[in-house]
């Protein structure tokens, strides 16, 4: 029995896509905004701020997956939901965590899901902790439409990131899931060329066919757009304030071994993705 937690979102559908096609029985316990299952999860409902719905998704399981979300309370109740896992029976731990995470980081985003990794270690089970690059799909989030045509929007300058496809993070924890080796990974995990906005924008009006701009942005004027989204204003702070740790450069995101070795194929590139997302990515704009 497989236990995912993870909020809602794009990232969250593609990694548990991936997982979906264990043979496992899989449960799916929700995190912040998040409150309907994903295909091939049974739902564990109220949620993993709930003690009684995470002693409900542990019961019988045996690995557990965590996916954390952009809201302290969340991160305190997933790294509550780790801290059970030993004595509820679950044999390993995964968590797709962020590069530079550390609980005692500046950064909220960065301190949240460091919060977590620390239970995980703490927790004395077998683990897998990858720390993931910046994702592909959250490229949707920049993707604008106006009088001038298509743009992606976004307070990045001129700074470039390996994107990595949150499906190859799926593929990535399901090599793990199947194999059953009761060892822990740490590993940091790219995708396979660093990309600036410019580039971002080129590659996809060769998948669009249409002209795309990238357009610079302020942090303030960022932040507008995320709130115009839908995204709570906790959301948006932790957001920002972790693209702005990364403009600066203090993160330099690779992909070590391990992780292409546990993947066993190259990771997906950015070209590759807006060719088998152009449709999804125009109805974002």
């Amino acid at each position: 029995m497989i236990v995912l937690t993870a909020g809602a979102g794009r990232v969250v559908q593609t990694i548990a896509g991936e997982l979906a096609a264990l043979p496992h029985p899989k449960r799916f316990l929700p995190a912040g905004a998040a409150r309907n299952a994903v295909p091939g999860f049974e739902l564990v409902a109220g949620g993993v701020d709930d003690a009684s719905a995470r002693a409900k998704a542990l019961d019988g399981a045996e690995e557990l997956v965590v996916l954390p979300t952009f809201d302290p309370r969340s991160a305190e109740a997933q790294a509550a939901l780790v801290g059970e896992a030993r004595q509820a029976g679950i044999r390993r731990i995964h968590l797709g965590s962020l590069i530079a995470a550390d609980a005692r980081s500046p950064v909220c985003l960065l301190r949240w899901v460091g919060s977590i990794e620390r239970e995980v270690a703490a927790s004395g089970l077998p683990h897998t902790i990858v720390h993931c690059a910046p994702f592909m799909q959250s490229l949707a989030l920049f993707t604008r439409r106006d009088v001038r045509g298509l743009a992606l929007v976004g307070p990045f300058r001129d700074v470039a990131f390996p994107w990595l496809d949150a499906a190859d993070v799926g593929a990535l924890l399901a090599s793990r899931l199947r194999g059953g080796e009761l060892t822990s990974v740490v590993c940091n995990f790219s995708g396979p060329e660093a990309i600036d906005f410019d580039g971002a924008a080129q590659r996809l009006e060769d998948a669009l066919r249409e002209a795309v701009r990238y357009v610079d942005v302020s942090l303030p004027e960022a932040q507008g757009l995320l709130e115009a989204t839908g995204f709570s204003a906790i959301q948006i702070r932790a957001l920002t304030e972790y693209w702005d740790y990364l403009v600066c450069g203090l993160v330099k995101p690779e992909c070590c071994e391990t992780a292409a070795k546990l993947l066993g194929r190259p990771p997906g590139t950015l070209a590759q993705y807006f060719a088998s997302h152009a449709a999804e990515l125009r109805a974002a704009a």
